[in-house]
């Protein structure tokens, strides 16, 4: 097979992003170009979700929106598709396939792939996993690819989406925090998660935890490096128990250590992290590392013990807030961000109050915030004391507005401040940079190109974001 055509659609967190921003590299190395039009494409894969029901129902929607390419007819709606990272490398070739072969990988396949070959006959291929190499494996069982040139020499250009920093957030849907992805290098970690928690399927589609071998992830990180990024994000559901597949030799620490040493990135990042395998030795040899971003998003999800314990989630309350003190001891700059479910079952106005008090008390700079969505398949699902859905609303809407309050106060002191930036947007009337804690600060101009550093004066903090001017 010579040069095809092929399009991307990602659902959910930014593992998934970062899955195929692996595959979009795999496919063309094989001769492939990524298109954002679907009626031009030999080959259309779309990585899902299902950590709730919405994400879910958006994967189903879209498949069923392709029906019309499989026989002929131009889509009755539009497909909006994934935007490539990869540099298109020539025009888009001509289409050599009657119809395009559609394959459905990732979560939903585990969970529903039977009601999806029923739904959907014109579905080619259903891949339980969305790890590149197993993809790339089943795509070559059902059509020809040629085998891989020299890994794709590209550089990176269009825009990303902006994925969900955790499987919590992918769930709820919520636009309060994103971590961008255009200028951040995504390497996947480790895949899976041993823990239990009563309301979260990942454990069942994601399977246990499996961590990616150092020399890869070093690998990984050097090739975002040298096409020009400034940041690596270090991604896994679990991703401070990384290791616990090798008898954490290496653990979470050692891993992080040898991207520090054997690369020359910059910034790195990691998410996300879970507060029952928080440690001291993570927090003196890797969160206080100055390479280390100061970002750290360490979702607490209640400020009730009773309902952490109903959730499963391994901590209570005065351990998290102990764990905190230690970080901003060691790291006075963190960037703490979180995620909040609120009207879990079993949660009573007392509980409740206890998760307004934990704001009031640990002051985090940005969250993720949800009202509880039972989850077919999950332990909390068939739990009693369901909370009424207007009181999980009214519950949400009163923690987000505490929540807007206290972040708007405690982010008004990076006013004055000049902070180091990636410049991610250049345009003639507005530029956009952003600080190693992943917030963007919207400047009058910069002298600097998209993807370089800059040095920046915030000047007002809003809602979601900074107003600055460039230092020179």
């Amino acid at each position: 097979m010579g040069g095809f055509a092929f399009a991307l659609k990602t659902f959910g967190c930014q593992m998934n992003v970062a899955d195929d921003d692996a595959l979009a590299r795999e496919l063309a190395a094989r001769g492939g170009v990524q298109v954002t039009d679907a009626t031009a494409a030999d080959l259309i894969v779309i990585n899902t979700c299902v950590v709730r029901q919405k994400a879910e129902d958006k994967a189903f929607s879209f498949v069923g929106s392709l029906k019309p390419l499989t026989e002929g007819k131009p889509p009755t709606h539009p497909v909006k598709l994934s935007a490539p990272k990869l540099l298109a490398q020539s025009d888009n070739p001509a289409r050599t396939r009657s119809r395009p072969l559609i394959a459905v990988v990732g979560c939903l396949v585990p969970k529903s792939g039977e009601e999806l070959a029923r739904k959907f006959g014109y579905v080619d291929l259903l891949v339980p996993t969305s790890e590149p190499a197993q993809v790339i494996a089943a795509l070559s069982e059902a059509m020809p690819l040629p085998q891989p040139s020299e890994a794709a020499s590209s550089s990176f250009s269009a825009p990303s989406p902006q994925l969900a920093v955790s499987c919590t957030a992918a769930a709820g849907g919520s636009d309060e925090l994103r971590l961008d992805t255009k200028l951040s290098g995504l390497v996947t970690v480790q895949r899976g998660c041993n823990h239990a928690c009563s309301f979260c399927i990942v454990p069942q589609v994601r399977g246990p935890e499996v961590s990616v071998p150092v020399s890869q992830i070093v690998d990984e990180a050097n090739y975002y490096h040298r096409q020009g990024f400034n940041e690596v994000t270090l991604l896994g559901q679990n991703v401070l128990s990384y290791g616990s597949d090798l008898g954490f030799s290496p653990d979470f620490a050692e891993m992080i250590e040898a991207v520090l040493e054997r690369t020359e990135v910059p910034w790195i990042s990691f998410l996300t992290s879970q507060p029952h395998d928080m440690s001291k030795e993570i927090i003196r040899r890797v969160i206080a590392h100055p390479r280390v971003t100061p970002l750290l998003h360490l979702p607490v999800q209640s400020g009730s013990n009773a309902v952490l314990q109903r959730m499963r989630r391994g901590y209570t309350v005065e351990a998290y807030e102990d764990w905190i003190v230690a970080v901003r001891d060691a790291r006075p700059d963190v960037f703490l961000t979180t995620d909040f479910i609120v009207g879990f079952p079993g949660e009573t106005e007392r509980d409740f109050e206890l998760t307004l008090a934990l704001i009031e008390h640990v002051r985090f700079n940005d969250a993720f915030m949800f009202a509880y969505s039972p989850r077919e398949g999950t332990a909390a699902a068939a739990y009693d004391g369901q909370v009424d859905l207007a009181e999980r609303k009214r519950r949400l809407a009163a923690l987000i507005k505490l929540q807007r309050s206290v972040a708007h106060q405690i982010n008004t002191k990076y006013v004055g401040q000049v902070l180091d930036a990636i410049v991610e947007q250049a345009g003639e009337r507005q530029a956009v940079a952003r600080t190693p804690f992943n917030k963007p600060v919207v400047l009058p101009r910069t002298s600097r190109k998209p993807g370089e550093f800059t040095k920046v004066r915030i000047t007002q903090a809003v809602v979601s974001s900074f107003k600055g001017e460039e230092v020179a």
